[in-house]
């Protein structure tokens, strides 16, 4: 059984518009990202059942993953 994905608002622009990407499991977060091409340093979090996890986790199977985009902007 593999693992899903679920970029949300930005990072959708990484998997052509696509709302949920079907990985493999036994890799971390951070190759997982990098094997779909979203670039890790773009991902500001990743949560496992609203709970925050690190890029160095290991997907398992049947893990769905909310990934979280960096926001930029401020004061000017």
């Amino acid at each position: 059984m593999p693992a899903t994905l679920r970029p949300i608002g930005s990072l959708k622009t990484y998997t052509a518009g696509q709302a949920e990407v079907t990985v493999e499991a036994g890799r971390t977060v951070r190759e997982t990202l990098a094997a779909v091409g979203i670039p890790s340093e773009v991902v500001a979090g990743v949560l496992l059942n609203d709970v925050l996890l690190s890029k160095d986790y290991c997907v398992k199977e049947g893990d769905i993953l909310k990934l979280i985009a960096v926001i930029g902007g401020g004061m000017r």
